[in-house]
């Protein structure tokens, strides 16, 4: 029942927890109850109250002989007990909506016991209080009666109907079909292996791919599963942190397994999610490159030269992102119908956060290599790393359309665009998302402004103004740098000009 392997120090104790789930039963799982209770005026208003007093206490005897009250007090005992054992060892923090969303839904089995709870008492008071001799009361109730599950249907179908929900199939292929043949993918993340192992175990895609999930690694008994995996070297009994005990009595760290399986994968590693523990010898000697949903991993000594230019990384890790569109774009999960409680809402996350982790590699190897001698044509990286990055403040506003990084990094493209001596033509850049903006600004088809150059002037002033203007900005890297720098060109201009 503890299922966080975080600090879980400030994590909500038993009574907070029981709170949340009876919060959350009287205002999602069973809000039509509360809306029976509503209309018990009406029934009272409608029935005979001395007889429908009458027919209660037959109730209760029948309930008392046929031994139900008794059932309904171990259904009650059941109830209690299963609040105050699980709500006192679970651990995940409510705090997070997602770890929210996976606590609620252990919840379905005291909500079983409450139904059982709300269902009888309804009934009894409906058959005791059914009006005698009185068609139109009887008629008048009985459609209040009926309009409830018409309501709940209401209430609910929308949020329910996964009739065209395949968006971890989506997410799957967008992650395994632009690997190269015979690749070795380690995963971290829960949504991301078993989604991946479906289509590999069920329906037989890409089962070329060696697929292994890093944190069933860290377990003793791996062991016992280093045969099934026939191309993979283990350079010991399980995945352990370095220098530890586990490690001395035949572990293997990170680093260790990655070195064991370049001569037979080569550059073909990839990695989705963390390293279950932090190594040194890891960064040291390798370097990770984003690769569409996952990251590729590189030895630092021997950099492919295929992806050291921005031109040529650009081109290279265009061809999993068009995947990606093509699967993803034009179906990303709705925020409204899944929310950051649902695991669908961590592809829509992960859709953006690899956008934006593409965007700023590749902006960094234009700017490294912009205005060295051997540099030639970085402009179309700068101004597709600033396109992407775009994108992902609009698509995704709540994340990224304050982030002062994101407002830093779009001032630099745009500062560099307006440095660039290599076109006087705006390069076009492919809109592998069909993205279709007011102005579409990437396009020179479609660019209202005459002067790109001076319209990246005025994109540059207004990003870095709204950067130094954030109270976070003072601790990213290069504040001061890029402070200096907005102030001097904005002193530098005419008095009056805009």
């Amino acid at each position: 029942m503890r299922l966080f392997s975080g600090d879980d120090s400030t994590s909500e104790g038993m009574l907070a927890r029981t709170w949340w789930w009876l919060y959350d039963f009287v205002t999602t799982q069973c809000p039509l109850g509360i809306l029976f209770l509503f209309f018990s005026p009406f029934i009272c208003y409608v029935s005979d109250i001395e007889e429908c007093e009458k027919r209660m206490e037959d109730i209760k005897k029948d309930l008392q002989t046929s031994g139900t009250l008794s059932t309904l007090k171990l259904v009650n005992a059941f109830l209690i007990f299963y609040l105050v054992v699980f709500h006192s060892l679970s651990n995940l923090p409510l705090s997070n909506p997602l770890l929210f969303g996976i606590h609620q839904r252990f919840w379905m089995h005291p909500n079983i016991l409450m139904f059982i709870w709300v269902g009888p008492p309804m009934y009894y008071v409906i058959i005791s209080c059914i009006p005698r001799g009185s068609s139109k009361k009887l008629l008048a109730l009985s459609v209040v009666l009926l309009l409830l599950p018409f309501a709940t249907y209401h209430h609910n179908y929308t949020a329910m109907d996964q009739s065209n929900n395949y968006y971890f199939r989506k997410y799957a292929l967008s992650i395994l079909e632009p690997l190269p043949s015979n690749s070795l993918l380690l995963i971290n993340y829960d949504q991301q292996w078993t989604s991946i192992r479906y289509l590999q175990e069920c329906e037989g895609v890409r089962t070329d791919i060696t697929s292994i999930n890093l944190s069933m690694m860290t377990f003793g008994w791996w062991q016992s599963k280093h045969d099934l995996y026939e191309h993979v070297s283990f350079p010991g009994s399980h995945y352990s942190r370095g220098n530890t005990l586990p490690w001395q009595n035949g572990g293997f760290t990170f680093s260790e397994l990655i070195d064991a399986n370049t001569e037979h994968f080569g550059s073909d590693i990839f990695i989705g999610g963390r390293l279950n523990f932090d190594d040194q010898e890891y960064h040291a000697s390798y370097h990770e490159i984003p690769f569409g949903l996952v990251r590729q991993i590189r030895s630092q000594e021997h950099i492919d030269i295929s992806v050291e230019t921005a031109e040529s990384y650009r081109t290279f890790s265009l061809q999993p992102w068009t995947t990606i569109a093509n699967h993803l774009s034009a179906d990303l999960p709705c925020e409204k119908k899944y929310p950051q409680t649902e695991w669908e809402w961590t592809i829509r996350r992960e859709f953006f956060d690899h956008m934006v982790s593409r965007s700023t590699h590749l902006l960094n190897l234009a700017l490294n290599e912009n205005g060295s001698v051997s540099s030639t044509n970085v402009l179309p990286s700068i101004v597709e790393s600033a396109l992407w990055l775009v994108i992902a403040t609009s698509w995704d506003k709540d994340t990224y359309a304050e982030q002062s990084s994101m407002k830093k990094n779009l001032g630099l493209a745009y500062m560099n665009m307006v440095r660039s001596k290599e076109s006087t033509n705006f390069p076009i850049v492919d809109d592998i998302f069909d993205y279709n903006n007011e102005t579409n600004w990437w396009s020179s088809e479609s660019n209202e402004y005459n002067d790109w150059k001076e319209w990246a002037s005025t994109r540059w002033r207004y990003e870095w103004e709204a950067f130094l203007g954030l109270e976070s900005s003072k601790s990213e890297p290069g504040y001061l740098q890029i402070k200096q720098i907005y102030d001097s060109v904005m002193g530098s201009l005419p008095a009056g000009s805009c």
